[in-house]
């Protein structure tokens, strides 16, 4: 049997062969996370993360909103974990490397999950991917009377980065998961889930699937006080998590280190710099600020930090402006901000939006009105 498989994926793709009794949300929420533990040997958290993520393959056509999965690790534990979750998706198909090609020839009638194998991800690649997990981006284009499928994407992907911690940034919308958090023993060699068990469990992610699918449809869940793309990603996995409120409270902290992570990245970024530092000035009672001013409080936070990298005023001005707050010529001193109501109330529309409210230094925003309608 093994030497004479289907070598074809898409003959090799499990099914359910009906539909089986699952208890309660709960019940099967435990049954699948108890089954990604044991082959995996990952944190509690992250099986948590993955069975959210498992329930959303199976109801993604409901969803506005099909998250993605960046694994990074072990190659040998990367592929155990799109192994489990072959067997555990809506419609898997393992794919090694991903061009657009590849993605041209997926069956998307299928609404399949997409689990690859690609290391050497290209930025490209990744922008498009990102934008998968969304409805609606036109990814290529057909000359009319064409008959291949529509050219858009969407649907939920894991995809392994390599062993690399760093998740390839244009993944936007993918929960992180690393596979060699837990250092391996020889004891925790798990025992291959037998076929029965995984049919058993794909027939009850089924009945789960026709059950739950109209209050998905209806759902109207949503999740604040995350990170923006975090809040995305939860109110998307909280809306396939039916008759469980207590799961769905959940949520919220099993995020909340993904969020802290993407706050914290943002931390470090030239813009959120440069718009903490115009803050920082603001709060200052300042009429104008010059680029010059903001270039040398940026510069002055990276010294703090322990960073040598110095900053240009051109180059902080040019971050300024991508990021809406428009410069202008301030007489002979130079170009900056005028800090009239409409610019202030802009800059703290901005800082909120980067998360830079609240994280200036000093007391000087303590009794500012717009920090205080920002927080």
């Amino acid at each position: 049997d093994r030497g004479g498989y289907k070598r074809d994926p898409w003959d090799r793709i499990p099914f359910p062969t009906g539909t089986a009794d699952y208890g309660t949300t709960s019940d099967l929420f435990a049954n699948i996370r108890l089954a990604i533990k044991g082959q995996t040997h990952l944190p509690d958290r992250d099986c948590a993360l993955l069975t959210l993520w498992i329930f959303a393959t199976w109801l993604h056509v409901a969803l506005p909103l099909a998250p993605g999965l960046a694994i990074t690790g072990c190659a040998h534990e990367a592929d155990v974990l799109l192994r489990t979750l072959r067997a555990l998706c809506y419609h898997p198909v393992l794919l090694v490397g991903v061009t657009s090609a590849t993605l041209e020839s997926i069956r998307w009638r299928l609404n399949p999950t997409l689990l690859i194998v690609e290391p050497a991800l290209s930025t490209r690649m990744a922008v498009l991917l990102g934008c998968s997990t969304g409805r609606g981006y036109l990814a290529r284009i057909e000359a009319d009377g064409g008959q291949s499928p529509p050219p858009d994407y969407f649907g939920p992907k894991a995809v392994y980065l390599g062993e690399n911690m760093s998740a390839n940034s244009e993944l936007r919308h993918y929960l992180r998961i690393n596979t060699s958090t837990v250092p391996r023993v020889e004891s925790q060699r798990a025992v291959p889930l037998s076929e029965e068990l995984k049919q058993g469990l794909q027939n009850q992610l089924l009945a789960y699937r026709l059950q739950s699918m109209p209050e998905v449809i209806a759902s109207e869940f949503n999740v604040v006080g995350l990170s923006p793309e975090a809040n995305a990603i939860a109110a998307a996995l909280g809306r396939c998590v039916v008759g469980a409120p207590q799961l769905q409270a959940e949520i919220v902290s099993l995020l909340t280190p993904f969020s802290d992570h993407q706050l914290a990245e943002r931390l470090d970024d030239l813009g959120m710099l440069a718009i903490g530092a115009a803050l920082t000035l603001c709060h200052q009672g300042k009429n104008q600020v010059l680029v010059g001013e903001v270039a040398a409080e940026v510069n002055r936070i990276q010294k703090e930090r322990g960073e040598r990298l110095v900053y240009s005023p051109e180059k902080v001005g040019h971050r300024l402006r991508k990021a809406g707050l428009i410069t202008r010529r301030l007489g002979a001193a130079g170009n900056g901000l005028l800090l009239d109501l409409a610019t202030r109330t802009l800059l703290h529309d901005v800082a909120g939006a980067y998360g830079c409210v609240g994280l200036t230094n000093g007391n000087e925003n303590l009794h500012c009105p717009l920090c205080a309608e920002k927080k």
